[in-house]
């Protein structure tokens, strides 16, 4: 789905095929890359907007596009965009603090990951080879001993996806701020 003004729309099937091809059967793992996000990559993902209940992961209606892509470019946040071979975008992810919600408790050593899939890819079983990508990618750069996510309660797609993977549950907490219920999750690097 697109922003089309403030409403969402839904890509054409063509569209989609770019991305997982004709038979959108898979995301080829081998065929994804992971580079540091690009100017040109913000608008993109600013216009993504997805189905309930995850529209909680929209952007705002009208974001500020300069001061977007500063955040998404500035090196301490690590931002990253995942690639198909083609060179698509599937999705973004960040490596760091940002990958950090106010109220967990970070206070043991891991990587924090933070990332997000174009919205016409979820629910269709692509996310596995979208986070192998981004956890590869952070050992082949980082070598961190331990991963940490942090997720919001009732995203129990992606919950099971990180479970899958060997994330298994460590905190809970609500943001204040917002009053979003979060959990934390933990993997140590050989789990996956």
């Amino acid at each position: 789905m697109f922003l089309d003004g403030l409403r969402c729309v839904t890509l054409p099937s063509r569209l989609r095929q770019l991305f997982l091809g004709p038979d959108m059967s898979s995301i080829n793992i081998q065929s994804l890359s992971v580079i540091p996000m690009r100017p040109c990559d913000v608008p993109d993902i600013l216009s993504w907007c997805y189905a309930p209940p995850y529209d909680f992961y929209d952007p705002p209606p009208h974001p500020n596009v300069e001061l977007y892509t500063r955040e998404f470019l500035n090196p301490a946040l690590a931002f990253h965009v995942v690639l198909s071979e083609v060179g698509d975008l599937i999705g973004f992810c960040s490596y760091g603090v940002d990958g950090q919600v106010p109220g967990g408790d970070y206070s043991d050593d891991a990587l924090d990951v933070g990332l997000g899939m174009r919205p016409e890819l979820t629910g269709q079983g692509q996310g596995g080879a979208f986070l192998t990508a981004v956890l590869s990618h952070a050992l082949s750069e980082w070598s961190p001993h331990q991963f940490r996510l942090t997720v919001a309660s009732f995203n129990h797609r992606a919950r099971k996806l990180y479970e899958r993977f060997g994330f298994r549950f460590r905190s809970e907490f609500i943001d204040q701020q917002t009053d979003v219920h979060y959990v934390i999750l933990t993997s140590r690097q050989h789990a996956f």
